[in-house]
């Protein structure tokens, strides 16, 4: 099947009478390219979203060669996401009803929080990630916002190998365009599994942003853009993508300087306004955007429906505001940030927009007679003061746009009269991310200084809109939440500029906490514990957040509100944090012993290396069928049946017990008991590889590059004993022997654990061989190891747990 019929079985209409549109030439040349392109140049509305996703969708089905199994599509902002999100879902789904899909090919979105769908349990099998570049990007580099830090090296190593990585609208991304393009010379130079492209597409990104250090030269052929060949003419008349381009539109200015209060705009605004059209305002930032609409709200002669869009609102409310956004003839205002720049399908009669950069002005003109159906537009600019009203942008950025509003005055802006006017062809990278960064984010061992390696300038750079993730919870704020307090979804998270959320805690006191992955317990936070990428909880009564349900609106995020917040959506009760001890898929409503839940995992192994066999090296299929087969010799250790019987006390003290039988938390014998590095020690004493061993070890995140003690251990009791001692295991522990079932009925001896291997130096180092093993695989490629083994644990607990 061609990519046209392809495209257009995926675009049915659903009406009588109504034929599938056909894809415009340049979505058929992206799609049967021999290899893709590496930067695609298409005007907004020429539906690069059905490119990417249906592109890549087709190439994969066909079996183009090097065709990864996995599409990664990074959007600048949230409100994209979503709406990104669903599309590709109901492209999907048509394709499903069609019989052209042969196999499930989930969409899932990477917002933070606790994710309802295990993407990472699949693989071997194609799928779509859809999130923004500040949840994708530092997933990529192992530091993953509003993610548990034990995931981190199973999203790094799953999003660094066999992915197509797709920017959309890198113009808008700050540092990520660095960031990006590193990754992909990295992804290069230091291998992966599997091929992993990136392409990046957008109006206005000129190849120059892309020339980095490590990407430098690898620009393969040149940009597709528009045009005619032997796929036909992208702007032939009778295609909508024409009517588009020429929609009339003028340009011309407001008349004045953005001020903090907005009043002076507001009036300005509901002149202009048109009765029975939309007019679409769009400021720079949030304030300045509460504060616009709010003046608007005040003034007699507007509209009575007003409307406030930004980026600081919660998912349950957002998708709210994107449905009313879909709204078509409504006599109306819409106050909005840079949320819809980029993605969001709507057009408006009239435009206003403060001063911006010129690709963000490109992109925001855009938005006005969208469709060159509510014509003739209007498009008027607010002027600003760039030594003070620069932010979140540079103010040489905003003069060299100024010099081209002044110069367009009175004139077209349509998109094929803006074509020639180009940005500037370089771009500078501020904060570029080098091989030994990469090499360092790594190791995700736990600082018990609290801190970890901040990765928000290559994520975003040095903007004040680097986030924390804020939720509400109906909690008593004086003891706070306890233990078994689940952990958010993220239909719950606001995000809250860092700098703000400080302001609120120093002011307001409020009670706030964050869970404490050693303490095993949600703890108060401070001024100095706020940083990017935490995830904080606040109760409802603790205010910061405006919504009204009843009249669907509100200003969000908002930390002069007092008002109880309502929280949304009902708690998820199974999403319990994790801590350094937890051993959640332990507590299992089905008891079973080590040998039959290692058997489960021994064939879930199987099937994933059979379907992936052909990225794998030979080696490593013999290095996966023994971790499997060993990862949980270590539950044999006094310390974790101890958890089993304090669980279940009904259980058999003449077996030995993976899973206890029962739900809930465990509690064993020593604090911070990890059973996997009491298995990888095992599995070293008995002669198995070291690779095996360290793919032991490292499963569940705990132990990687390095064996540590942590604080509140308990050392051993003898003190004539060698004393080391790490998570929970003392040198000279010892392990039964326990049957690791198998049709030949593998066995783990009777083991005295060896606890010389946490030492530093010498043969049996295990940081020694660990950073061998890193040398000689490179980062991408060890992660995603430590993913497949994961993947196949958790599959066999969640099928065990479904036999309940």
């Amino acid at each position: 099947m061609n990519f046209k019929t392809f495209f257009q079985l995926a675009n049915w209409p659903k009406g009588p009478g109504e034929s599938a549109p056909l894809p415009y030439p340049y979505q058929e040349r992206f799609a049967e390219a021999d290899t893709l392109p590496h930067l695609l140049r298409a005007p907004t509305a020429a539906g690069k979203t059905a490119t990417a996703v249906l592109g890549w969708l087709w190439r994969w089905v066909s079996q183009k060669p090097n065709t990864p199994r996995r599409l990664v599509y990074c959007l600048p902002m949230r409100v994209l996401v979503e709406q990104s999100a669903r599309a590709a879902e109901k492209w999907i789904l048509a394709l499903h009803e069609h019989k052209v899909l042969k196999e499930e090919v989930p969409v899932h979105v990477l917002m933070g929080g606790a994710e309802t769908e295990k993407w990472y349990l699949q693989p071997e099998k194609p799928a779509v990630l859809i999130g923004t570049q500040d949840m994708l990007l530092s997933r990529a580099l192992n530091r993953g916002y509003a993610a548990n830090r034990f995931h981190w090296p199973i999203d790094f190593g799953l999003l660094n190998n066999d992915c197509l990585w797709v920017f959309d609208e890198p113009q808008l991304m700050g540092s990520g365009v660095s960031t990006s393009a590193q990754l992909a010379g990295l992804r290069t130079a230091l291998g992966t599994f599997g091929p992993c492209p990136s392409v990046w597409m957008s109006a206005t990104l000129e190849p120059g942003w892309l020339d980095t250090v490590d990407f430098r030269g690898k620009f393969v052929g040149k940009p597709l853009e528009l045009g005619n060949d032997q796929y036909g003419d992208d702007y032939d008349s009778e295609r909508p993508l024409y009517k588009r381009m020429t929609a009339a539109k003028t340009l011309s200015p407001l008349g004045m300087v953005a001020t903090k209060d907005g009043k002076d705009v507001a009036a300005a605004v509901v002149k202009a306004h048109e009765k029975g059209t939309q007019t679409l305002v769009i400021v720079n930032t949030v304030d300045r955007a509460k504060a616009v609409y709010a003046a608007i709200k005040k003034e007699k002669t507007a509209p009575k429906d007003v409307l406030l869009v930004h980026s600081r609102f919660r998912p349950h409310e957002r998708e709210l505001l994107n449905a009313s956004l879909q709204q078509a003839g409504v006599d109306r205002i819409i106050v909005a940030t840079q949320v819809v720049e980029a993605g969001v399908d709507i057009s408006a009669r009239t435009l206003v927009t403060e001063l911006a950069p010129w690709a963000s002005v490109v992109q925001r003109v855009g938005r006005c007679n969208r469709t060159g159906d509510d014509g003739p537009g209007r498009v008027f600019w607010i002027d600003l003061d760039e030594e003070k009203q620069a932010m979140p942008y540079a103010a040489g950025e905003l003069i060299k746009a100024r010099d081209r509003l002044r110069e367009l005055n009175g004139k077209d802006v349509s998109p094929k009269s803006l074509t020639p006017y180009k940005l500037d062809p370089a771009f500078p990278h501020t904060h570029v991310i080098r091989r030994r960064d990469v090499l360092d984010l790594f190791d995700t061992s736990p600082d018990l200084s609290g801190n970890d390696i901040d990765v928000s300038r290559f994520v975003r750079g040095d903007k004040e809109d680097i986030d924390v993730q804020v939720f509400w919870r109906d909690i008593d704020p004086k003891p706070g939440p306890d233990q078994d307090e689940p952990g958010p979804r993220r239909q719950e998270l606001c995000a809250v500029p860092v700098g703000q959320f400080r302001e609120f805690v120093k002011k307001r006191e409020p009670a706030a906490f964050r869970f404490d992955y050693l303490d095993d317990a949600w703890v108060r936070v401070t001024v100095n514990d706020v940083r990017p990428g935490l995830t904080i909880l606040l109760p409802t009564t603790a205010g910061g957040y405006d919504w009204n349900d009843g009249a669907r609106a509100g200003t969000g995020w908002n930390a002069d509100s007092t008002a109880t917040v309502t929280a949304h959506p009902p708690v998820n009760k199974e999403a319990i944090e994790e801590a350094v001890g937890s051993d959640l898929n332990s507590a299992l409503g089905k008891a079973l012993t080590i040998a039959e839940h290692t058997e489960n995992v021994v064939l879930e192994m199987a099937e994933l290396v059979k379907r992936l066999g052909d990225h794998l090296p030979g080696e490593w299929l013999r290095h996966f069928a023994n971790a499997a087969r060993w990862h949980d010799a270590g539950k044999a250790h006094c310390a974790f049946q101890q958890g089993m019987r304090r669980a279940n006390a009904s259980l058999s003290v003449e077996r030995l017990w993976a899973k206890s039988g029962t739900k809930g938390r465990l509690r064993h014998g020593r604090p911070f008991f990890r059973h996997e590095l009491a298995s990888a020690l095992a599995a070293l004493q008995h002669n198995l590889p070291f690779e095996a061993a360290y793919l032991i070890a490292s499963h569940h995140g705990r132990t990687r590059l390095a064996i540590r003690a942590l604080p509140g251990e308990i050392p051993p009791d003898d003190p004539n004993a060698l004393s080391l001692y790490a998570l929970g295991v003392h040198h000279g522990d010892k392990l039964p022997k326990v049957d690791l079932g198998g049709k030949e009925a593998e066995t783990c001896p009777e083991t005295s654990l060896d606890l010389g291997p946490m030492q530093i130096g010498g043969e049996s180092s295990w940081t020694a061989n660990a950073l061998k093993l890193l040398a000689e695989l490179g980062p991408f490629c060890l992660a995603y190891l430590e993913a497949l083994l994961r993947a196949a644990d958790v599959r066999a607990s969640k099928k065990e747990a479904a036999d309940v």
